[in-house]
């Protein structure tokens, strides 16, 4: 296995991994068709074995303070997208991919990494198992067109047929109310890194 910078010529191996990497977490349904691309340089690296891409990190970075991220600091990075196809898991492979990513940062004068994530155990505990620590989080809440209009989210005479589904936030503290509503809901996590710690 060699972990390297993704190259153009990756990208049809790189939406298969993100795909299989993402279909046994809450994140399944987040399907992308083109790699996606961002305003600021990125650390964008690959896990390869015989020609496959077995895992990726792609990490936004700032050139100014709050260019990218969403808490105030020293320069940041944000990592949008990591993951490990499901039969590499626990090789390291996402750990060694974010150890290369943090190197490479470090000689841009990126101080710290936020990351993302949702419920899924154990995403959250990869995190805090390398050093990031919880700051903050919301509901993703997912509604039926028939929840909406049951719960008010539409207008009662709006016809159900014009809403499959709804997706929203709210504020943690309404997550029972919420899981008794609707048919989804994920507790969405905000950590953060510091990269000199």
């Amino acid at each position: 296995m060699v972990i390297r910078n993704y190259r153009k010529t990756d990208e049809k191996e790189w939406l298969k991994c993100r795909v299989l990497s993402f279909f046994d977490c809450s994140y399944y349904d987040d399907i992308v068709r083109k790699k996606p691309t961002y305003q600021n340089e990125t650390i964008d690296l690959v896990a390869e074995e015989k020609g496959t891409i077995i895992g990726f990190i792609e990490v936004e970075i700032e050139k100014k303070i709050k260019d990218v991220c969403y808490l105030h600091g020293e320069l940041g990075g944000v990592i949008w997208n990591l993951g490990v196809l499901p039969e590499y898991r626990n090789k390291n492979i996402a750990t060694l991919l974010l150890e290369e990513t943090k190197k490479i940062a470090i000689t841009k004068n990126i101080t710290r990494f936020e990351a993302w994530t949702q419920d899924d155990v154990s995403a959250n505990n990869w995190y805090i198992g390398r050093g990031f620590k919880y700051i903050e989080g919301y509901l993703n809440v997912y509604a039926s067109g028939k929840q909406c209009k049951e719960n008010n989210l539409i207008n009662k005479d709006e016809s159900t047929n014009s809403i499959r589904s709804l997706n929203f936030e709210t504020t943690l503290d309404r997550k029972t109310e919420m899981e008794q509503k609707y048919y989804r809901v994920h507790e969405v996590r905000l950590y953060q890194l510091e990269l000199n710690k």
